[in-house]
């Protein structure tokens, strides 16, 4: 077994405005508005890829040079249900973004209490804005009222980092916006707060500006 990079986490093998802007988002623009910015033992099911890319899937291809941030990054989450590979953290950034969970391209957690899922971008960035599709084939509804958050705490205790927004229109394969203003942070997670559920989600895609660091 691995140890996760943030420390004090056990690691196992192995989406401002919230969605209303979701039904507008095919052909829309990831603008970075020029932004600048000066553990609890947790068990975790983590997959850690081996290569990066820069391409987005949810975004359509008019969306300019905007980078997708979360594209290949290690990502983490409380659990795995069923505990196959076909529910892994990293199903979520891998750019595949069909919305069926039976194709194996979505993440999935046990039902547990507040559960998460986040991802490692390496370093700090300022958030912009944060994509998350849905699932499609069913439940969808289980993402509703859990929120995106940005900031420098992993695990269980990412729900204490800055939120951007919670889930509102949680229909089967919706496609979120979540505007983040600018957060910084260097781990952008979903947790569910206040109530045991399944978490699940099928891609991830996180837009913003690297940090400029003063000598």
């Amino acid at each position: 077994m691995e140890k996760e990079p943030a420390g004090g986490v056990r690691e196992e093998s192995l989406t401002g405005e919230g969605d209303k802007a979701a039904p507008r988002i095919a052909g829309a623009q990831v603008k970075h508005r020029g932004l600048r910015g000066s553990f609890g033992e947790d068990t975790v099911v983590a997959d850690r890829p081996t290569t990066q890319s820069n391409q987005h899937c949810c975004l359509s291809k008019n969306s300019g040079q905007a980078t997708n941030l979360a594209r290949g990054r290690p990502a983490f989450q409380s659990s795995t249900y069923p505990d196959v590979i076909s529910g892994i953290a990293h199903k979520a950034v891998d750019g595949n973004c069909d919305g069926n969970f039976h194709h194996a391209s979505c993440t999935h957690t046990d039902q547990e209490t507040e559960p998460w899922w986040y991802v490692d971008l390496g370093e700090q960035y300022a958030i912009s804005a944060v994509v998350v599709k849905n699932r499609g084939d069913c439940c969808g509804s289980r993402l509703w009222g859990a929120e995106v958050h940005v900031g420098d705490s992993t695990g269980s205790s990412s729900k204490f980092n800055p939120v951007c927004d919670s889930f509102q229109d949680t229909s089967d394969g919706s496609l979120s916006t979540i505007y983040c203003n600018g957060l910084i942070g260097r781990y952008v997670s979903i947790v569910i707060r206040g109530r045991a559920d399944y978490l699940h989600v099928c891609e991830v895609e996180v837009y913003g500006t690297k940090l400029e660091r003063e000598c």
